[in-house]
């Protein structure tokens, strides 16, 4: 079935498509015909361009345009980050990976070979997680052999899907460091705590009384208990040590037979929760803000 997509997608973007693209009133609308042709293929005198493009904005709830940092030598705001979330790769790519990987392809080929954006774009891999935990000690192996050996199957799909390989891949349990000293800040700002078995937790109760919404972006999942359970992992301690019902993992004292790293809050060891896992990584390679 991928190897299929994979044909059809290669067909669209390695030759001269005539497709249907812009209208400046309606950004990303369908509207006109044009020729796609890579950016690299274009010569300097024909260089792209660049028009504006807008996109809908679901915190603001309307149209907005896509402005870019400005680099170094270039103020037009051609220069994106983009970080998107990869795979937790404790097994095979099914169908659901194809259409969210071809469907962000096809918007990055749009913004970079029609509209003239350069992006730098970061996938994260989680390969430090409950699920891999579980499977790896079913499996008799380490977490590190059954992840980069799914890692490797995801990525030999999406060359099969014909998408491009992102700028930057990082993986979790590469950024360990990273993500205590994120970790440390949120405890110093007061919205995290550490329990008595080396577990950190985010405090939304102290979050909102500072002034913030939490789950803003999606403000009906805000005690959502399914949601919450999902997240928090299969791994997680029986006996709960959060202050609020809301409060989630950032920090997880390690149990017998899981990996585990040291912190700085607790003498007990420990690994990442699924929470925090973007947010080191995304501020240890792009900055802020994204």
């Amino acid at each position: 079935m991928l190897s299929r997509i994979g044909d059809r997608t290669g067909r669209i973007f390695n030759k001269r498509l005539n497709t249907i693209f812009l209208d400046k009133s309606r950004d990303l609308r369908f509207f006109t015909l044009c020729t796609l042709v890579p950016s690299s293929r274009l010569k300097m005198d024909q260089e792209i361009q660049f028009r504006p493009v807008y996109v809908y904005n679901n915190l603001t709830k309307q149209k907005e345009p896509l402005v870019g940092s400005p680099k170094e030598l270039d103020t037009s705001g051609r220069s994106l980050t983009w970080y998107t979330c990869g795979p937790t790769v404790y097994d095979v790519s099914h169908i659901g990976h194809a259409r969210n990987y071809v469907s962000f392809d096809i918007i990055r080929r749009v913004l970079e070979d029609v509209f003239g954006y350069e992006i730098k774009l970061q996938m994260n891999v989680t390969d430090l997680d409950d699920k891999i935990i579980i499977r790896s000690n079913e499996n008799g192996e380490s977490f590190t052999a059954l992840s980069r050996r799914m890692e490797a199957e995801f990525f030999r799909n999406l060359d099969e899907l014909n998408c491009r390989r992102p700028t930057i891949i990082t993986r979790v349990s590469e950024y360990i460091p990273d993500v205590v000293t994120y970790i440390e800040k949120i405890i110093q700002n007061g919205y995290a705590y550490s329990t008595p078995s080396g577990s950190v937790y985010f405090d939304t109760e102290a979050f909102k009384k500072a002034g913030f919404q939490y789950a803003k972006l999606e403000p009906t999942a805000a005690g959502n208990v399914q949601l919450l359970n999902e997240g928090e992992g299969a791994l997680s301690a029986e006996v709960s040590e959060k202050k609020n019902a809301a409060d989630f993992a950032l920090w997880k004292a390690s149990k017998a037979g899981e990996p585990k790293w040291d912190s700085t809050w607790s003498k007990n060891p420990g690994r990442p929760g699924w929470h925090i896992e973007c947010s080191a990584m995304a501020s240890a390679e792009l900055g802020c803000p994204i």
